[in-house]
């Protein structure tokens, strides 16, 4: 039952109940969908779709939506997901040439690292996202990611932070990490997720508003080429008629 649906109580304490609920549940199936390590592009996709709604307030059932975005995007999800591997193995590739490799060859491929994790860092936040909200090829996906970020900046940097400042942290002092593991395993990714979202409602809105203002202008156009062109076949008219009156 949702906060709205209760007739007593606080509604916004009920809400973030709710909420709290949710993210809960969210993070605990991201979990366990995650584990074949293979599906977690099928699940991040999910979690992003559900997340998505909550920002809007059109979750529904949290277990329902998560399922039905999962077995919807598990194909295209999982082809990004093994792309992602891809690209992780010839990062890890080219890091061995540096470590082994002196001279220029080395210097080359540490730029050329820099050039692809730059890249990768842009393309990340909103890829998944993409998934779980549109149809398209997968080169798409990463190329409108990456161009969402560029054109985002200020977004995509809230993104990075929230999610770039906890796990570093983690990484970073271990001992933080294992003081919170199981902050991570019950609570912390489904609800930074749902953080995030909030972030990527506003620009995914934009590109609504963009799209609609576009279609109005082709409208637009299409409606004042007809119009000029049923102007141009009444003057047509009108002088071949002048024409046979006088001829007359």
């Amino acid at each position: 039952m949702s906060a709205n649906e209760n007739g007593g109580g606080n509604p916004k304490l009920l809400r973030a109940l709710e909420i709290f609920g949710n993210v809960f549940a969210l993070n605990i199936m991201f979990i366990v969908f995650s584990l074949p390590v293979i599906t977690f592009g099928a699940s991040m996709t999910a979690l992003y779709s559900v997340t998505l709604k909550m920002a809007r307030k059109e979750e529904g059932t949290i277990g329902k939506s998560f399922l039905e975005s999962f077995k919807k995007n598990f194909k295209k999800a999982t082809q990004v997901w093994l792309v992602l591997i891809g690209i992780f193995f010839i990062l890890f590739v080219e890091d061995l040439l540096i470590i082994n490799v002196e001279g220029a060859i080395s210097s080359f491929y540490l730029v050329v690292i820099i050039v692809e994790l730059v890249v990768l860092a842009f393309a990340l936040p909103f890829l998944f996202p993409l998934v779980a909200r549109y149809e398209n090829t997968l080169w798409n996906y990463f190329k409108n990611a990456f161009l969402l970020s560029v054109s985002n900046f200020g977004s995509w940097l809230k993104i990075m932070v929230a999610w770039g400042l906890p796990i570093f942290l983690s990484l970073w002092y271990p001992v933080l990490f294992f003081s919170t593991w199981y902050l991570w395993i019950l609570l912390l990714i489904a609800l930074i997720a749902y953080g995030t979202s909030f972030t990527m409602r506003k620009v995914f809105d934009r590109i609504v508003l963009v799209q609609e203002s576009e279609k109005v202008r082709k409208e637009e156009e299409k409606a004042k080429k007809e119009y000029e062109s049923k102007k141009r076949l009444a003057d047509h008219i009108r002088r071949t008629s002048d024409i046979e009156k006088k001829e007359e």
